[in-house]
């Protein structure tokens, strides 16, 4: 009766496979590698779609789940840790060197790596698979289609609804997205570091009035960002700022980072800010020396060249 009962399942076209399957968790983990909150919805439309595509061109289909895979496999430690593709994490891309590139690989957890491999290890399998012989249209095609067409518009519809712009872009697929979120984030990036270029080499415009300074000499610290309650200085559990701790100064106990990434968060620290955007040319470092301070730089980064960042230019002031 099993026999049977498959047989005609078959013959009608609805007959589960169990690739469809595997497609299911290969869209699954594809979704959460990526960095997009979980959902079952989009999940389900991209398995319909790999089936599609391996109905109708299944080496289009082979190129697509293969490079999904690739980046998802790459992409999974960072997306659990940061998220989605957005400003910060394109501008970190761009000013990162390899020494720090490497750097960041020892903070995720190992199981993030495992979990990586498995990824890709599913991708060679979905690349490995044969193919079979075609056969008719069926309602199980059918029902695969009406899902992914309609979940390709979901999102945009409700853009619609509430007041927004419908637009292709804006579905919900996170493959979508992910494309989406890299190439309009990374041309916002590449517009900013133009307009930092641009400023950084312009003539600051500070009109200093008077200068009177308490101190001969001032030295600013700047390091990466952390947690309040890490540091023994600023009420930390752990002795593990001796010198902050007992050297004469003014702590700043209640600020609060600028931005979620350093380069942004520095540049609108150190430079005149208007209308939310960091004007390079009038930084700390050019109002120093328009009071007549002599000002020095030092740092273990480089200075503008192959990873130009905002503190760069200002640095190259000094």
């Amino acid at each position: 009766m099993n026999v049977t009962v498959k047989d005609t399942l078959t013959a009608r076209g609805i007959a589960l496979n169990p690739w469809a399957g595997f497609y299911f968790l290969q869209s699954l983990l594809i979704n959460f590698a990526l960095g997009y909150a979980f959902s079952l919805l989009y999940a389900i439309a991209f398995s319909c779609v790999l089936m599609l595509l391996w109905r109708t061109a299944p080496s289009v289909q082979k190129i697509l789940l293969g490079l999904c895979s690739l980046v998802a496999a790459m992409y999974f430690p960072f997306g659990q840790a940061y998220g989605s593709p957005n400003f910060n994490t394109l501008l970190a891309l761009h000013s990162t060197n390899f020494e720090e590139s490497t750097e960041i690989m020892t903070i995720f957890p190992w199981y993030s790596y495992v979990v990586s491999l498995f990824i890709l290890a599913l991708g060679v399998m979905a690349l490995r698979r044969k193919r079979e012989e075609k056969r008719a249209w069926g309602h199980f095609d059918s029902l695969c289609l009406a899902v992914s067409v309609v979940c390709f518009f979901v999102t945009p519809v409700t853009n619609l609804a509430y007041g927004g712009v419908f637009k292709f872009k804006d579905t919900g697929y996170p493959v979508v997205r992910f494309v989406k979120d890299v190439v309009v984030n990374n041309h916002e990036v590449i517009e900013e570091q133009a307009r930092m270029k641009e400023l950084s080499q312009q003539k600051d415009s500070w009109n200093v009035v008077s200068v009177q300074p308490k101190y001969h000499t001032y030295v600013v610290v700047i390091g990466e960002s952390a947690r309040r309650d890490a540091l023994g200085a600023f009420g930390g559990h752990w002795d593990n700022t001796p010198f902050a701790s007992q050297v004469k100064g003014n702590l700043f106990m209640d600020y609060v980072s600028a931005s979620g990434s350093t380069q942004k968060s520095l540049g609108l620290t150190l430079n005149r800010v208007v209308d939310g955007k960091p004007q390079y040319q009038d930084n700390f470092v050019t109002l120093a020396n328009r009071a007549g301070f002599q000002t020095w730089w030092f740092s273990n980064q480089g200075q503008i060249g192959e990873y130009d960042t905002a503190i760069a230019s200002i640095a190259k002031r000094a």
